[in-house]
């Protein structure tokens, strides 16, 4: 099946409402942010590069190689001892052992371009991933804003291992396990995480349009057309569950008034953080 979009450069969109949303909202979905910006002023440094454990002479080692070829902090920032401890703090651990897992922290910095932090359900196993973000600090000239440092998202993946698709459920690209609920909550962290390393915004590349979606309901496209594309595109394809709508401009099943398909780009779409980058 085809589907024909309408106005297809207009400015403005209706809410998405196709099927059951991919990470459903919170009861109140914004009221969390008054706390966890608390929570985020009230973390010293100390907090956040603690160490749980004393080095021994083989971490001594690791330390010296790693002050030759990069630091050994999450975004040159955190240790994971102390990333752990935000989330803690945050009380993000708490509402994933409400949901019944038992939260086991993780980082990677052995790529110095390219960090990753995963959170796993009681044991650091594949079939046990909870969530996995691979991050860096990247430049992007913005309007009126060149070279602004930006918390650069290549891959995030939030989902419940313990969960399976229904026979009437329609994944989404690329999904293989339903999702957690708490995107927008874990989005906020991100934010928090971007301000922290001095960054001015945050950026990333959505290769699908679910993902446009979820990230736009904090982020826009850089390009003011894109994002005027893009607001059309989720108005007029706000009838269809968001997995049939993804898919469908993914095999090429959208068309626009002249019967040219609609082929999803994925370019930079940007959250600004400073006032130079909202500018």
């Amino acid at each position: 099946m085809r589907f024909r979009l309408q106005r297809l450069l207009a400015a403005l969109a209706a809410p998405f409402r196709g099927g059951p949303a991919v990470e459903p909202p919170d009861e109140d979905p914004t009221a969390f942010t008054v706390r966890y910006d608390r929570v985020f002023d009230s973390l010293s440094m100390a907090d956040l590069q603690r160490d749980s454990s004393p080095l021994d002479e083989s971490g001594v080692l690791d330390d010296l190689f790693r002050s030759a070829h990069g630091s050994h902090y999450f975004l040159n920032t955190y240790s994971e001892e102390g990333a752990r401890h935000a989330f803690e703090r945050y009380g993000f651990f708490d509402l994933l052992r409400k949901r019944g897992f038992e939260p086991v922290f993780s980082a990677d910095v052995a790529d110095p371009d390219e960090h990753r932090l995963r959170i796993h359900d009681g044991v650091r196993r594949p079939d046990r991933l909870l969530i996995e973000a691979s991050v860096s600090v990247r430049s992007l000239d913005l309007p009126g804003a060149p070279a602004c440092r930006m918390l650069f998202i290549n891959w995030l993946l939030m989902q419940d291992p313990r969960r399976a698709f229904r026979p009437t459920d329609v994944p989404l690209p690329g999904q293989a396990h339903p999702g957690l609920g708490l995107f927008l909550r874990f989005g906020y962290l991100l934010r928090l995480m971007a301000a922290r390393v001095e960054c001015e915004g945050m950026l990333n590349h959505p290769s699908y349009f679910h993902n446009g979606v979820l990230y736009g309901k904090m982020f826009h496209f850089a390009d003011p057309q894109v994002e005027g594309t893009f607001l059309a595109l989720t108005r007029d394809l706000a009838h269809l569950p968001l997995a049939e709508a993804s898919n469908a401009l993914r095999d090429g099943r959208v068309v626009d008034a002249a019967g040219a398909v609609a082929e999803w780009q994925p370019v930079a779409q940007v959250l600004p953080i400073s006032p130079r980058a909202r500018a």
